[in-house]
């Protein structure tokens, strides 16, 4: 992994020398031969973390003073940085200002002050240089493989890699192995005509499959049909009750309006207690959680046949359950039958454990048979007659890879367990941490990366859309063993209760007043997550005090944390401490109302990514500096238009954009814009997408109208030069508005359609919608009329088919209409074709990111 790390520094230093021309004046010489140094190191340390491997102490010491060496370069240039930029911002106060344009005074003082930095610098430096050869005579001593064999390895693998990315594509099936027997008898179980509630315990040790199981029996059709209502429940190790019933309630009573989900969340613990029991009193219902103890009070035992599916690790728990219970005992070893005989013996190796068995898999998929002997010789080393070692096995797969994708795999250590990890998100977090190298098609590369890693199976996919992921998350086994790893190589930390000074980014589950009281001086930290897992609040006041002494961040993201009232003059302390933090690259405040934006935006010139919690009825007001921020890419919250958008070229995504009236702009501004959402708001009828139609990248676009004053709705027609469109998104609270005739003419290349009808629509929209030529997934969303029809030739290419609170009669589709349909969600109550009702349900969530804003 160190060869990740010092690979980062090389390319960071890189940048600087041609990002920071002015500012490395003097000391240029010595940064470029630090640079080269690194990269020759670079060569040796694959063979050497090999050696480090067999338990080598001298090469894991000389690992460790090379990461050492690394991580204090980076320190240096970016202090220097900030110092110079410090400097700059002196020069340019007022009175000091006058004297250095008039007298000449400040300027001779500026002048001593670059001197004496550059001289500290240097100094550093030639310390790091000293350090640097010492480490190289030590490689020499050790005999630390040879620079050519190195390099003509690491392009032999490079090749390899790419090769089998090319011959297998990333794909979303599913393959369950072994658990036949054990599936089959908690379905006799669950399905007997036994009144009382049931409850159904899957025991074992972690990896064992216990999740597996359960899935599979919850997603078994014949069982769900039995029940009223059903409920899958994710539990961490360290769960918040109240939200747990919170999340409980929305599985089974998913709310259908704003004010019902504010009424939710506004409940407390108490109230949703007797909540949920009151809905589940009169139903049938099948559950799947993890934390029985607490809930079995609110799960009514109501005599109408329900059951409950519970996953444990503890045995005991089963043990004291006083209930009606079965309990399986998870022990199959699921070894496949066609793996010839090394492969046989490698499985057998893992003792039955499907998540070792997986991860084997996905190690072996990227080795050429040749490899395989190499491969089994490292279990048996490992692993025991009679114990499974799974880290191990997670050990090797981890060494096996690449090292932008060792970076990118213990990033995951920074999520708490069991976490749903947004996807887009994580791509904007993996290029601001400079994982990716930022160019166009950093977002698109960092998705490669994302696949390559599900292809190895050390994610797992949580929803999938149009063969795009939208969320993943990290088995506990594998997050543990990244957040292990990331602790040797002080690459990142998951607050535990003590705080580790040389790590680079820290995470912070809850106790953000704990996190103010600890010692800040030492930390190095690049990257500051805080996760509110307790539901606490903060102190602006606490957050400025953090924030001016983390000044090298790049990366900070505060999670859903709420900050109590203060005065404007505390908030623009806040906004004057975020703006001295000039490397940052990546900022999200949630729940923050801060007075006066200009007092940090046009300082953070390196920021890709800015998100604030923003409500389209309060919107946002950007200041005119918002201009400044020229490598911005993604902006998210809600933005009142107008506000400047030029120098903003680099812009990929605008979520979203609330406008009363029109929307002007010059497109060439906005020239690299793909993805914009815009919320049109008052009285006003004279919005068009004149200028929203000349973005030639765009290929998402959503328009919200929310007004119910008169039938107006922009005309569709211009979006005709939108070459690029693929998915649009369409909500309307106008009544009787109707969906242009020609819409297939002028959208040809439309693939993803989403049409809410917040108003009544009388009119079934499948006639013009069907001869969308391209079209592979349509959301139709509260839409009231007797029949939708679909004709003989209707919608050649469309897969899945959302219709979700759509009131009709009848769904009538003719013979040889939507030929390529997987995937169909229509209410109970609609009769369909027989030759749909085979189609499952679609597996995914019905409304994009950009809602959630």
């Amino acid at each position: 992994m160190v060869d990740a790390v010092v690979s980062f520094v090389v390319q960071r230093l890189e940048e600087l020398l041609i990002e920071q021309v002015v500012f490395l004046q003097g000391v240029r010489d010595e940064v470029q031969w630090l640079r080269n140094k690194l990269e020759y190191m670079l060569c040796f340390l694959e063979d050497a973390e090999e050696k480090q491997d067999d338990g080598d102490r001298k090469i894991q010491k000389w690992i460790s003073d090379i990461r050492d060496v690394a991580y204090d370069a980076e320190d240096i240039i970016d202090k220097f940085i900030l110092e110079v930029e410090e400097g700059r911002t002196l020069k340019k106060m007022g009175l000091k200002g006058w004297l250095e344009k008039y007298l000449c005074i400040c300027n001779k003082q500026t002048n001593l002050v670059k001197q004496a930095t550059l001289y500290g610098i240097g100094t550093k430096i030639n310390s790091l240089k000293s350090r640097l050869e010492e480490i190289q005579r030590n490689q020499e001593i050790f005999k630390i493989g040879n620079i050519g064999d190195a390099r003509e390895e690491l392009a032999r693998r490079n090749d390899r890699l790419n090769q089998l990315r090319r011959e297998r594509p990333y794909e979303d099936n599913e393959l369950v192995i072994g658990f036949n027997e054990d599936v089959d008898l908690l379905m006799s179980e669950l399905m007997k005509a036994e009144p009382h509630r049931c409850v159904v315990s899957i025991v074992g040790m972690g990896g064992l499959g216990k999740t597996t199981i359960a899935r599979k029996l919850y997603n078994n059709t014949i069982l769900r049909d039995k029940f009223n209502s059903s409920a899958w429940v994710s539990v961490s190790k360290d769960y918040y009750f109240q939200d747990l019933l919170q999340r409980i309630i929305k599985s089974f009573d998913k709310p259908t309006t704003k004010e019902k989900l504010e009424m939710l969340e506004k409940m407390k613990e108490e109230d949703l207690e007797s909540y949920l029991r009151g809905f589940l009193e009169e139903k049938r219902y099948l559950v799947v959680f993890e934390a029985w103890e607490h809930l079995r009070r609110v799960l009514p035992d109501n005599k109408n046949g329900s059951r409950v599916i519970i996953t444990t690790r503890q045995k005991v728990i089963t043990e004291h359950l006083n209930e009606r219970t079965n309990e399986v005992d998870d022990k199959n070893s699921c070894i496949p039958q066609d793996l010839e005989s090394m492969a046989r013996e490698m499985v057998r190796k893992c003792h039955g454990l499907p998540l070792a068995i997986i991860v084997l898999g996905g190690l072996l998929s990227r080795k050429h048979p040749d490899e395989w002997p190499k491969v089994q010789k490292h279990i048996w080393r490992h692993v025991r007659e009679d114990n499974a070692h799974v880290k191990h096995i997670l050990a090797l797969s981890f060494q096996d890879l690449p090292h932008h994708l060792k970076s990118c795999f213990l990033y995951f250590g920074l999520f708490p367990e069991d976490y749903e990890i947004n996807t887009d998100k994580l791509y904007r977090l993996w290029v601001a941490e400079g994982f990716i190298k930022l160019d166009k098609d950093s977002e698109e590369m960092a998705a490669e990366y994302l696949k390559e890693l599900c292809d190895r199976s050390l994610l797992q996919v949580v929803e999938k859309k149009w063969r795009r992921i939208l969320s993943c998350r990290i088995h506990y086994l594998l997050r543990d063993f990244a957040t292990e790893k990331s602790k040797e190589l002080n690459f990142l930390q998951f607050y535990d209760g003590a705080l580790v000074s040389n790590s680079r980014r820290l995470a912070f589950p809850c106790e953000f007043q704990r996190f103010v009281s600890l010692d800040h001086s030492n930390l190095r930290l690049r990257t500051f997550h805080l996760f509110n897992l307790e539901n606490e609040s903060a102190e602006i006041d606490q957050l400025t005090l953090i924030c001016k002494k983390l000044r090298l961040l790049r990366v900070l993201n505060l999670w859903n944390l709420p900050f109590n009232p203060s005065k404007g003059e505390k908030k623009n302390r806040l906004a004057e401490a975020i703006g001295k933090l000039i490397h940052l690259r990546y900022l999200r405040l949630d729940y923050l109302e801060i007075d006066n934006l200009s007092l940090f935006i046009g300082n953070l010139q390196a920021l890709q990514t800015l998100e604030l919690k923003g409500d389209f009825t309060n919107p946002i007001l950007l200041p005119d500096d918002i201009c400044k921020a020229k490598q911005l890419r993604h902006l998210s919250g809600a933005f009142k238009w107008p506000f400047r958008v030029d120098n903003l070229t680099n812009l990929r995504t605008l979520n979203f954009v609330v406008v009363e009236d029109q929307m002007e702009f010059d497109p060439m501004d906005l020239i690299n814009l793909q993805e914009l959402t815009v919320i049109k708001v008052g009285q006003s009828n004279i919005f068009t997408l004149h200028c929203i139609s000349r973005l030639r990248s765009l290929k998402s676009f959503t328009l919200c109208v929310y007004y119910q004053g008169s039938p107006w709705f922009p005309s569709l027609r211009p979006l005709s030069h939108c070459q690029h469109l693929l998915q649009l998104r369409l909500s309307n609270m106008r009544p009787n508005w109707k969906l242009p005739t020609e819409l297939h003419k002028f959208l040809p290349n439309l693939k993803f359609l989403h049409l809410e009808a917040l108003a009544l629509m009388p009119e079934d929209p499948m006639p013009i919608l069907e001869k969308l030529p391209q079209l592979t997934i349509l959301e139709l969303i509260d839409y009231h009329v007797n029949k939708f029809v679909c004709t003989a030739r209707g919608f050649p290419e469309l897969q899945f088919l959302d219709m979700y609170m759509c009131d009709a009669e009848e769904l009538q589709v003719e013979g040889g209409g939507m030929p390529l349909l997987k995937g169909l969600t229509v209410a109970s109550s609609v009769r369909i074709p027989e030759r749909l009702k085979s189609i499952p349900e679609i597996p995914w969530r019905r409304y994009s990111d950009a809602w959630a804003y």
